[in-house]
């Protein structure tokens, strides 16, 4: 990891992965650095994270992950792919840029983003049998009402986002409907709907299946999903299966409350 500084409270950090030239890693620093200087004294803690695996069987095999954090707006996220390594960063970068202003000046990134992008990264084949639980994350998790938590989603740019949900104190989950161009709501336990949400929510009848391990795998096999929220039998809470793009599994577990 490189870390670089050129001013006071600027805190620009650019991670490169896989097989890079080094003029591509150093293309990525300097832009990198344009932009946290363009976006104004709001701006820091930004953040490049470029990976190019040498799996060459996607078309667009240079991921780029840019984040900048923006005093009274919070993080904001992009993760796009190119065929090249450049093209990723301009791509992120770009697209980052135009989130940021759209942030300051509308208060919210736009429901244009509902819509997957065509940048979106791949998912590498891999066999099922090959197929693993890679990464295991406990998350703490944010008590959002349905609608904050679509708005949170967009910023970080999730395909889904869990959340507690503010209205009913249950875990919950809301993800984009791509061919909708709108979000939907599942709860843990409830099918209860709300409604009167100024987004285009709509709220699953059905609560969040019960499920272990091996079931939300078949599931996430069969269905071809990104991911499968359900609940785990033994406590309860919610949870979520999801592809990586390396073709394995993640999974995503909240951290238990303390009584």
């Amino acid at each position: 990891m490189t870390r670089l500084r050129n001013r006071p409270a600027l805190d620009v950090r650019v991670e490169i992965r896989g097989e890079l030239p080094r003029e591509d890693a150093e293309y990525a620093r300097d832009r990198s650095l344009a932009l946290i200087s363009h976006l104004g004294p709001d701006a820091h803690a930004a953040r490049l994270r470029l990976t190019r695996p040498r799996d060459r069987s996607v078309t667009r095999p240079a991921v780029a992950q840019a984040s900048v954090e923006l005093d009274g707006t919070g993080p904001v996220r992009v993760e796009l792919a190119a065929v090249t390594a450049r093209e990723a960063v301009d791509l992120a970068l770009g697209t980052l840029a135009g989130r940021a202003a759209r942030l300051r000046e509308l208060g919210g990134i736009g429901l244009a983003t509902a819509f997957e992008s065509s940048y979106r990264p791949q998912y590498a084949p891999r066999p099922l049998a090959e197929r693993r639980v890679v990464r295991r994350k406990s998350v703490r998790l944010a008590r959002r009402t349905p609608e904050q938590a679509v708005r949170e989603m967009l910023a970080l740019d999730y395909r889904f986002h869990l959340f507690s949900d503010a209205l009913t104190g249950q875990d919950g989950l809301v993800h984009r409907r791509p061919a909708h161009g709108g979000f939907r709501l599942v709860r843990a336990h409830s099918a209860v709907r709300l409604g009167g949400s100024g987004l285009p929510i709509a709220e699953s009848p059905h609560p969040a299946p019960r499920l272990e391990p091996s079931e939300a795998a078949r599931q996430l096999w069969l269905t071809c999903w990104p991911f499968v929220f359900h609940t785990d039998p033994g406590d309860g809470r919610g949870r979520v299966l999801y592809r990586r793009y390396d073709g394995h599994y993640g999974l995503i577990t909240p951290v238990a409350e303390p009584r």
